[in-house]
């Protein structure tokens, strides 16, 4: 009977255990989901950071409100609504903007700069190698600047993320 019992018990903690097991991978992907969804958006902060580290220009959080205010940054959300899954700073609301829509409007109100320049001499870094390349067309797209190089062999490569360039001097805007 004791035996019997000790299994039965055993039965349930696994049941238990089980549960919560699902109850947790399903949080962790979640979880992981909003923190893939959440490097589309950048908070007040960060473009005042951003902006900084570009350009060198220092700008305060009522130019971040105005810009809200007057729809020249997009859509704004809440970051404990949409992101409730990920842990937030304390404090007050952050709200953050979609990086396709902010970044665009720095770019060409003159707050944000490419790292490099058409003509710039880069290494194109890759997993297993870099080469020497040429910066031939530089766009902004989702948020980023992509560029187009050419290696010396003329091969064009086209949309390489900035972190994929090194550069010996950057061109001096950021």
């Amino acid at each position: 009977m004791d035996l019997e019992d000790r299994i039965k018990h055993i039965k349930q903690e696994i049941e238990g255990k089980q549960a919560l097991l699902a109850e947790l991978e399903a949080k962790l992907t979640e979880y992981k989901s909003q923190q893939e969804q959440r490097k589309h958006y950048v908070a007040s902060k960060e473009i005042i950071d951003y902006i900084e580290q570009r350009s060198g220009k220092i700008i305060n959080m009522s130019t971040i409100k105005r810009w809200t205010d007057e729809g020249y940054l997009g859509e704004v959300i809440d970051e404990r609504e949409h992101f409730w899954a990920l842990k937030t700073k304390q404090g007050k609301k952050r709200n953050l903007y979609k990086r396709a829509t902010v970044f665009p409007f720095l770019y060409a109100r003159g707050y944000i700069f490419p790292y490099y320049d058409i003509l710039d001499e880069v290494l194109y870094l890759t997993e297993t190698a870099s080469f020497p390349a040429t910066v031939t067309d530089i766009r902004m797209e989702d948020g980023q600047f992509l560029y187009k190089i050419q290696l010396p062999d003329y091969t064009i490569i086209d949309s390489v993320n900035e972190k994929q360039l090194k550069g010996a001097e950057p061109n001096g805007k950021y």
